[in-house]
C-alpha cells in the first residue's frame, strides 16, 4: 500500500559483521544512514539510497584493506516504518607486499629523518590501512620540518593495490631538500639589549631552524612579565643562503609599575595587611626591583629586593635584599636586619641556590635579652617531581640548605646548620590522597644560647605540629620559656577525601619535637579539616587537638596554597 503524501516515514538502519573503526566508518559513508532522520525523505528515495549501499560499505571498508566485501542487504515495509539491513562479509585484507621508502637530499645522512624512514609505520605483511599510510607520510612532513628541511616533499609516491591478489605497493621517495638553520635574531625596539635578548633564545644562530622553536622563544619572552604584547616571526622568505632571520616584535607595558594589597588571616600571624610594589623592567638590562610591605598581629617585615637576570635569564638570577622584620610568638621577640647578596637557579624540576647574608638580630626570650651579628654564608637545593604542582596527585618535594658562621669573620660565633624537607603525595584509589611530610635539622654550635632565636629549631603550628600553637615546641629554660632547639624532628601523615570537585575532607596526624639533645620525646597533634579548592590551591580549615597534653587542647589552623 503505498505511503500518502505528507505522512512522516520512519527508517531504521541496522549493520552487522563489522565492528569498531569499520562499522563507524561504514556508518558514516552510508547515505542511507545518514539521510534516516531526513524529515522530506520518501519512499521513493529509500530505495534509491538502498541500492547505493552497497558501495558505499565498498568505499567505507576500502580505506582498511578490505577491497572485496561481500554485502547481503534487506529493505524491509512494515506500514510507514522501512528497516533496511545489511550484513557484511569483510572478506581478505589487502596484505602489504613490497614497501620500497628512499630518502635522497641534504638529510639523507640526518639521525632523526634516517629513523623516521626506518619507523615509516608501513610494514611488509600489515594489512593495509591507508589512513596509517597518509599519516605516516604526514609524519615524516613534520619531522623534516622540525630539522629544517622545510622544503622537503616526495618527489615519488605510488600505493599501487592490486584487488584481485589483495595485495599492496608502496613506493615513496622522499626528498629532504637543502637544511635551514636560524640566522640572525633581531628586535626593532631596543627594550632590551642585544646580549640579554640573546641569552633568552632557546637556539643558537647555526641551529637547525624548527618553528617549534620560534612560538618557545614567544612564551619565554611573555613569562618575563617585561612586555604587554610579543610577537617572534622567523623570516623564511627572507633567507638568504638558508638563514633565515627572526624578527621579535616588543611593546613595553603601558605602566612599569605594579601595585597590589592583600588582607589576610593565619592562625600563626594573625590577621594581616600586606602592601607590594614593583617595577617590572628597571631598565634595558632586564633589572627588576620590588618592595613590601606587611603588618600583622605577631609578625611586621618591609623588604626590598633587586633582581639581576643571569647567563641563562629563564633560569638563573643574582638577588639583592634588604630586609627588616619584627615578629613575636609566645615569650620570644626579636628584630632582625638583613642584607643579602644570592644566586637562584630555578629549572622546570631542580632548584639550587647559594649566597651571604648579613644577619643583626636583638631579641628578647623571657627574662633573657641578647643581640647577634652574623655574616652567614648558604646553600640550598631542591626538587619537585609533579603531575601539578597547585593540585598534585602524585609527587614528590625534597629540598636540603646548609648555612653557616665563623666567629672572628664578622660573626660572633661558630657554627653550621644543616635541613632537610621532604613531601610526597599519592592517589592510591580515585579520590583518595594520601599526603606525608618530614622534617629534620641539625645545627652543630657549642651552646644553643649563642644563636639568635631566628637560628633555632621550633615547632609547632599551622604547617608543622598542628593542635599547638606557633613556634611552642622546643627546648625550655628554668623558667618554662621555649628558647628553640638545636635538633628538629617532624613528620605527618594525612589521608584526604575529595567530596566534590571543590571541596574534599581530611584527617591527620601529626609529631616532632625541637630539642637540645638527641632525646626524641615527641609532641603529638591528631584532628581533621576540610579543603576548599581555588586556582592558586587550597584554603586548608582544620581542628587539631595536642594529643601529648593534658586535657587534649584544641587548635583551629588555616593556611593557602598549593600542595607542593
Amino acid at each position: 500500500m503505498p505511503v500518502a503524501a505528507g505522512a512522516t516515514v520512519h527508517l531504521d538502519v541496522a549493520v552487522k559483521g563489522v565492528s569498531g573503526p569499520l562499522y563507524k566508518n561504514v556508518m558514516a559513508r552510508l547515505a542511507i544512514n545518514l539521510q534516516k532522520n531526513n524529515e522530506r525523505l520518501q519512499p521513493k528515495a529509500i530505495k534509491r539510497l538502498h541500492r547505493q549501499a552497497k558501495a558505499d560499505i565498498q568505499s567505507a571498508l576500502a580505506p582498511f584493506g578490505y577491497y572485496n566485501p561481500v554485502v547481503e542487504s534487506q529493505l524491509k515495509k512494515d506500514g510507514e516504518t522501512f528497516t533496511a539491513m545489511y550484513t557484511i562479509d569483510k572478506g581478505p585484507p589487502v596484505i602489504v607486499g613490497d614497501v620500497a621508502l628512499e630518502l635522497t637530499g641534504q638529510g639523507s645522512n640526518n639521525v632523526q629523518l634516517v629513523q623516521g624512514v626506518a619507523a615509516f609505520p608501513v610494514k611488509k605483511g600489515d594489512i593495509l590501512n591507508q589512513e596509517v599510510y597518509e599519516q605516516g607520510k604526514k609524519q615524516l612532513i613534520y619531522l623534516a620540518r622540525g630539522e629544517g628541511f622545510l622544503d622537503a616533499g616526495f618527489t615519488e609516491r605510488a600505493l599501487r593495490i592490486h584487488t584481485q591478489t589483495n595485495s599492496a605497493a608502496v613506493h615513496l621517495v622522499f626528498d629532504s631538500g637543502r637544511q635551514y638553520v636560524f640566522g640572525t635574531t633581531t628586535s626593532t625596539r631596543n627594550i632590551l639589549n642585544k646580549d640579554l635578548l640573546d641569552r633568552y633564545l632557546p637556539y643558537k644562530p647555526g641551529d637547525a631552524y624548527n618553528p617549534a622553536k620560534i612560538f618557545e622563544l614567544q612564551s619565554i619572552l611573555y613569562r618575563t612579565d617585561y612586555f604587554s604584547r610579543v610577537e617572534v616571526q622567523g623570516r623564511t622568505r627572507r633567507a638568504t643562503d638558508f638563514r633565515v632571520p627572526v624578527d621579535v616584535q616588543l611593546t613595553a607595558p603601558e605602566h612599569l609599575n605594579k601595585y597590589s594589597l592583600g588582607l589576610g588571616y593565619a592562625t600563626d600571624t594573625g590577621i594581616k595587611g600586606k602592601v607590594d610594589w614593583s617595577n617590572r623592567l628597571f631598565n634595558s638590562e632586564g633589572h627588576k626591583i620590588s618592595s613590601s610591605l606587611q603588618l600583622s598581629q605577631f609578625e611586621n617585615a618591609i623588604s626590598l629586593r633587586y633582581e639581576i637576570p643571569g647567563s641563562e635569564p629563564r633560569y638563573n638570577k643574582l638577588i639583592n635584599s634588604l630586609t627588616y622584620q619584627d615578629k613575636q610568638w609566645n615569650d620570644t621577640n626579636t628584630t632582625l636586619f638583613t642584607a643579602s647578596v644570592a644566586h637562584e637557579y630555578a629549572g622546570p624540576r631542580y632548584t639550587l641556590g647559594g649566597g651571604v647574608e648579613l644577619r643583626d638580630e636583638v631579641y628578647d626570650i623571657g627574662s633573657t635579652s641578647g643581640a647577634s651579628t652574623l655574616l652567614v654564608p648558604s646553600f640550598k637545593a631542591g626538587m619537585v617531581l609533579a603531575d601539578d604542582i597547585l593540585y598534585t596527585r602524585n609527587g614528590l618535594q625534597t629540598s636540603v640548605g646548609f648555612l653557616g658562621g665563623v666567629d672572628g669573620l664578622v660573626s660572633d660565633v661558630n657554627f653550621l646548620q644543616t635541613t632537610v624537607n621532604g613531601k610526597a603525595i599519592v592517589t592510591p584509589l580515585k579520590d583518595w590522597r594520601v599526603i606525608g611530610r618530614g622534617s629534620l635539622g641539625v645545627t652543630l654550635v657549642d651552646s644553643i644560647d649563642k644563636l639568635p632565636p631566628s637560628l633555632r629549631f621550633y615547632t609547632g603550628g599551622d604547617s608543622s605540629v598542628r593542635g599547638y600553637s606557633y613556634k611552642s615546641i622546643g627546648t625550655e629554660d628554668s623558667s618554662g620559656t621555649v628558647i628553640g632547639g638545636r635538633y628538629l624532628v617532624v613528620g605527618s601523615i594525612e589521608l584526604e577525601r575529595v567530596v566534590t570537585e571543590r571541596w574534599s575532607l581530611a584527617t591527620f596526624w601529626d609529631v616532632g619535637t625541637a630539642t637540645d639533645d638527641l632525646s626524641l620525646d615527641f609532641s603529638q597533634g591528631a584532628g581533621a579539616g576540610v579543603r576548599f579548592r581555588l586556582p592558586f590551591g587550597q584554603i586548608r580549615l582544620d581542628l587539631a587537638s595536642a594529643v601529648t597534653e593534658d586535657g587534649y587542647p584544641l587548635h583551629v589552623h588555616i593556611t593557602v596554597g598549593g600542595d607542593l
